[in-house]
């Protein structure tokens, strides 16, 4: 599936072997590179395989006719190109393949000038559409990005944890947050300069995203030197383990006298986003005042320090 930025990817399917011998002739002598289905099985496979500029394709195919092939290719990927090529043009299939999806409609016998034109208009209005996509998606992400971690910034904390905590009272899982920042950071900012903090900062972005499953849980940095992490489908002990993972690399990395304290929370039936939120914060707080580099639940049942401090974990 990889392919060069300047490569132009062609998909012919049509039942006739002369029909598509001349187009992929017509298209590689063009610089195109040719895919070829004789069916609308494969077509609908090869479609869905390949990142493909354009599909040419006939209607009447055997097995599958091209107007279900269509459907069926749009409902995977509804952004492909596809042109319909066909010896039967109505007025009737026209309209319903362009109801179906098609960009074009191309009447058989056609004039080689014609459909080579037809295909490479169709190929840039493509290129056109999936930049303005990647735009659009560097945009949203740069809007929901801290740009000194990477983490995910404050705004979209609140809209995923709205979102998890809908989704675990639906479902029945279990959901868990983290709330942790960095104890002696001020201190650290003195002593080496607002530059060095910022490196600090990066490394914590970097040892979050290690210590959390990717593209299931999220890390955020919350504001400052605060962070949060939402655990999605994990309980409370299996949240301390994750929790103390993180304290302890960040207490191996050494940076001066920088640890964190960490207040952790599992989501209850009756609380919202903002009782959430607090019983983690409230969590935080009682790390932070009981000395720092710890995990701490709101239920001080439960505590975790660092192996210089005075009590045992």
């Amino acid at each position: 599936m990889n392919r060069s930025d300047n490569e132009t990817r062609v998909l012919i399917v049509d039942d006739v072997p002369d029909t598509v011998e001349i187009v992929k002739k017509l298209l590689e002598y063009e610089g195109c590179k040719v895919f070829t289905a004789y069916t609308g099985e494969d077509g609908i496979r090869i479609a869905l395989e390949e990142d493909l500029d354009v599909v040419v394709m006939d209607i009447n195919l055997p097995g599958i006719d091209g107007n279900e092939a269509l459907r069926q290719i749009h409902r995977k990927n509804a952004g492909q190109s596809v042109i319909i090529l066909t010896a039967y043009a109505t007025v009737d299939n026209a309209i319903q393949a362009l109801k179906d999806g098609a960009v074009d409609f191309i009447r058989k016998p056609f004039e080689n000038d014609h459909l080579v034109y037809v295909i490479q208009k169709c190929v840039e209005n493509t290129r056109i559409i999936r930049e303005k996509r990647k735009l659009e998606e560097e945009i949203r992400r740069l809007s929901i990005t801290d740009d000194l971690t990477g983490l995910h910034n404050h705004r979209h904390f609140f809209n995923t944890l709205e979102t998890e905590l809908t989704r675990a009272k639906r479902q029945n899982h279990p959901l868990a947050l983290l709330m942790f920042d960095l104890d002696n950071f001020k201190e650290y900012n003195d002593v080496y300069g607002h530059l060095e903090g910022d490196k600090v900062l990066t490394k914590i972005g970097e040892i979050v995203v290690h210590c959390i499953r990717s593209n299931v849980d999220t890390g955020y940095r919350y504001g400052g030197d605060e962070f949060a992490v939402i655990l999605i489908g994990v309980d409370l002990n299996k949240a301390l383990d994750i929790a103390e993972r993180l304290r302890t690399m960040i207490e191996k990395e050494e940076l001066g006298t920088i640890t964190v304290s960490i207040g952790l929370a599992e989501c209850g039936a009756e609380m919202d986003s903002e009782t959430f939120v607090k019983a983690a914060d409230d969590a935080l707080y009682l790390a932070k005042s009981s000395g720092g580099n710890r995990v701490q639940t709101i239920d001080s049942s439960f505590q975790s320090e660092g192996a210089h401090k005075d009590a045992p974990f």
